[in-house]
C-alpha cells in the first residue's frame, strides 16, 4: 500500500464530543488536527496553522459568518472547506465540498494539493 501523505485539518464544530469524535478519526489516519469551535477562532487558528482543510458542520451558529470571513480574507480565501455527511446535504454555499466519508476526505486533501512540497 502507497505512504498517504498526511495532512493539517482544522476541525470547526462547536459540540464538543462531535469535534472529538471528528478529531479522533482524523488522527488515526495520521492526520494533525486543529480545533475551533465557532468562526472567529476558526479564522484565528486557519491564519496560524495553515491547514489544508477546514472540516466543519453546516449545522454549526457561525457556519454563514465562517464562510464569509474565509471569503473576505485575503489569504485563506481559497482554503479546502468540506462536510461529511451521509444524507446528500444540499447548500447554497457550492465552494463547499460534501464528502461522504473520511476516505473522500483524504482523497480530497490529496487532489487539491498536489504537486506542493511536503
Amino acid at each position: 500500500m502507497a505512504k498517504t501523505r498526511k495532512y493539517t485539518v482544522l476541525v470547526v464544530e462547536d459540540v464538543d464530543e462531535i469535534s472529538a469524535n471528528m478529531g479522533a478519526a482524523l488522527d488515526k489516519r495520521g492526520h494533525r488536527v486543529v480545533h475551533a469551535s465557532n468562526a472567529e477562532d476558526a479564522i484565528a487558528k486557519a491564519e496560524h496553522d495553515r491547514p489544508a482543510m477546514i472540516l466543519t458542520d453546516p449545522d454549526l451558529p457561525t457556519f454563514e459568518k465562517l464562510m464569509k470571513l474565509l471569503r473576505a480574507h485575503g489569504t485563506l480565501k481559497n482554503m479546502v472547506v468540506a462536510i461529511i455527511d451521509l444524507n446528500h446535504l444540499k447548500l447554497d454555499d457550492q465552494s463547499v465540498n460534501i464528502l461522504a466519508d473520511f476516505q473522500a476526505l483524504d482523497d480530497l486533501l490529496k487532489s487539491s494539493h498536489d504537486g506542493e512540497a511536503q
